[in-house]
């Protein structure tokens, strides 16, 4: 059965009552960012539905920039030459890639986003929620598991990849440009979760299993951290 998502609506928080969203910018009806924009200029304006023609939705995440319409066209470039097209890698194998480093860091705005880009695409097999949480156990190839096993580690633990790793990508049949871009959309998921969180970015969709999934793995974080002192 797939996984119910709907885009975000965020209710204004009662002044009584404390609320993640607090200090947030309204836009519409929905929290957007930390940030205190004002509105959008004509440039920003215009870039940002280049963005809604690329995705079918204007990302928060981009939104939430519009002070530096500059820097939001320098990511869509970025985006469009590394995770938006089929190349030495599928678009569905750097979309995986993302959401298995976004997952493991805990962004839900960025494992929301690309949940619902996939099923825009219609791409067949799991629910990208099964990718997130848990590609080990997903329908998808040896191979493609290899490749999300390599990317983890390099988002998890980056100083403990050695040349072996690489090596045995390199048996499971992937190329030197394959490896290559699997390296830049992990550094690029690591990027985009930074800066939505840093920016406070509300997701544009909601999913009840990433929310779940996430907030366990934030839980658990949380225990270990306490443990450790």
């Amino acid at each position: 059965m797939s996984t119910r998502v709907r885009p975000c609506r965020v209710l204004r928080p009662k002044s009584d009552c404390p609320s993640l969203f607090y200090g947030r910018v309204w836009l519409g009806c929905c929290l957007v960012t930390y940030l205190h924009n004002p509105p959008s200029s004509e440039k920003a304006s215009s870039i940002l539905t280049t963005a809604e023609e690329k995705f079918g939705f204007v990302p928060n995440f981009l939104s939430a920039q519009s002070e530096r319409p500059d820097l939001i066209n320098a990511q869509l470039i970025m985006l469009d030459d590394l995770l938006l097209k089929d190349s030495s890698l599928s678009r569905k194998q750097k979309e995986y890639i993302f959401l298995v480093c976004s997952a493991a860091n805990l962004s839900t705005y960025c494992v929301t986003a690309h949940c619902e880009m996939l099923r825009m695409m219609h791409v067949e097999g799991p629910e990208p929620e099964q990718i997130a949480v848990d590609h080990l156990h997903a329908k998808i190839s040896v191979n493609d598991k290899a490749l999300l096993n390599f990317c983890a580690k390099l988002n998890n633990q980056a100083s403990r990849i050695a040349s072996s790793d690489v090596e045995t990508l390199r048996t499971y049949g992937f190329s030197e440009q394959q490896i290559l871009e699997a390296v830049l959309v992990v550094g690029w998921a690591k990027f985009a979760n930074t800066v939505a969180f840093g920016l406070g970015t509300v997701p544009d969709f909601q999913s009840r299993k990433v929310a779940e999934e996430l907030g366990k793995a934030r839980l658990r974080t949380c225990a270990r951290a306490e443990s450790d002192r």
